[in-house]
């Protein structure tokens, strides 16, 4: 009988409040995990399933948490635990979904705890100006901070969730100054990337080979190509410690794919699409504000667009396919790959109707 009831508890989900909820063992397993990172672009996350494997490994069958800010449970527990699309998941002890509804809730000691006793961590989709208004300069971010550093936690994040994990965030929290309440486009940051809404934030504390990166997600359907090259030259403008031209970096995930690096910086890409590396290559032209007069009528006119050409090579891009082979990979400390295709991004400067992508192939390959 005794055995029959924890075979049961281990399948019914329990709530311990109106903000965390736990399925599998009730009791923490008290295993530390190993270090391990997965950015996924958004999307179906069965489609970059093998990246989640990878994941849940480095969680060494202990409890994993779930963030999300919200205010939805989402579906990650059972789909996890109990391996629901049946895509031969490793088994962990206990998969908890924590909602963080406001600053209060990060501070929590009941959270602080979960953190603790947690082999892996994960930020689901959602708002990430939410986890940058709720989780910043909290106890929460300093308590897995301090389990980042000792590498014994896990942590992955899609949509929202990775752009929180850059080391310099899109905190996203203004709309597209079109003012339809969409969001902010390719669009919009080329014609002024010195706007209010190009809103980036440089975290407290990034991962492991994070520092200096601004991350995107939903990035081809959404056609962001043009956003992170104007983040990438804003953060440059914005003058943070050690951002300069050639030192920022950038990763681009499209929906359904995830980089995952491990301890020593060796990422593999796991699912649908592609993942896209930049890094900056040549001076930025011009960012700041222009104002001049049109004539025949001496109009003044404000002009703000980007221009980062550097001869067609201003920004140095490697984009590798999704796979579930080791074949391609990327190593997150030279900041080279191999496997994938080089390119070389620039803006054009002009607003005959919306800055001009340029994308230059070489001819080579590495």
């Amino acid at each position: 009988m005794k055995i029959l009831i924890l075979i049961l508890s281990l399948f019914i989900s329990i709530s311990y409040g109106a903000d965390i909820y736990r399925t599998g063992n009730p009791k923490d397993s008290n295993i530390p995990g190993e270090f391990g990172t997965c950015l996924a672009g958004g999307g179906l996350d069965s489609e970059w399933s093998e990246g989640w494997k990878y994941l849940l490994e480095k969680a060494r069958g202990g409890d994993v948490l779930i963030i999300r800010a919200d205010k939805k449970r989402g579906g990650y527990e059972n789909w996890i635990y109990n391996d629901e699309d049946h895509l031969n998941f490793p088994k962990v002890n206990s998969v908890t979904t924590i909602i963080i509804n406001n600053k209060k809730d990060a501070n929590s000691p009941k959270v602080l705890n979960s953190i603790l006793k947690a082999s892996a961590v994960f930020f689901a989709g959602g708002d990430q100006s939410h986890f940058v208004d709720r989780i910043s300069q909290s106890k929460f971010q300093n308590t897995l901070n301090k389990r980042l550093k000792d590498k014994t936690i896990a942590i992955g994040g899609t949509s929202a969730g990775m752009a929180y994990l850059g080391g310099i965030i899109f905190s996203s929290h203004f709309d597209s100054p079109k003012g339809d309440g969409s969001l902010v486009t390719s669009e919009d940051v080329l014609k002024d990337p010195m706007g209010l809404f190009v809103d980036l934030k440089k975290a407290t504390e990034a991962l492991p080979f994070m520092e200096k990166v601004l991350t995107e997600t939903h990035f081809s359907a959404r056609k962001r190509e043009g956003r992170i090259v104007g983040f990438m030259a804003r953060a440059v403008a914005n003058k943070y410690p050690d951002v300069y031209f050639d030192s920022i970096k950038g990763i681009a995930a499209d929906e359904g794919t995830a980089v995952c690096f491990d301890e020593i910086g060796k990422g593999q890409i796991f699912g649908a699409g592609n993942v896209f590396f930049f890094k900056g290559n040549a001076p930025i032209e011009s960012i700041e504000n222009k104002i001049f007069m049109t004539r025949p009528r001496l109009i003044f006119k404000k002009e703000n667009a980007l221009n980062w050409n550097g001869n067609g090579e201003a920004v140095r891009v490697y984009v590798i396919a999704g796979s579930k082979s080791s074949q391609s990979f990327f190593n997150m400390q030279t900041w080279t790959g191999f496997g994938g295709q080089d390119q070389y991004w620039s803006v054009d400067g002009t607003l005959e109707n919306s800055p001009k992508l340029n994308i230059k192939i070489p001819e080579y390959t590495e």
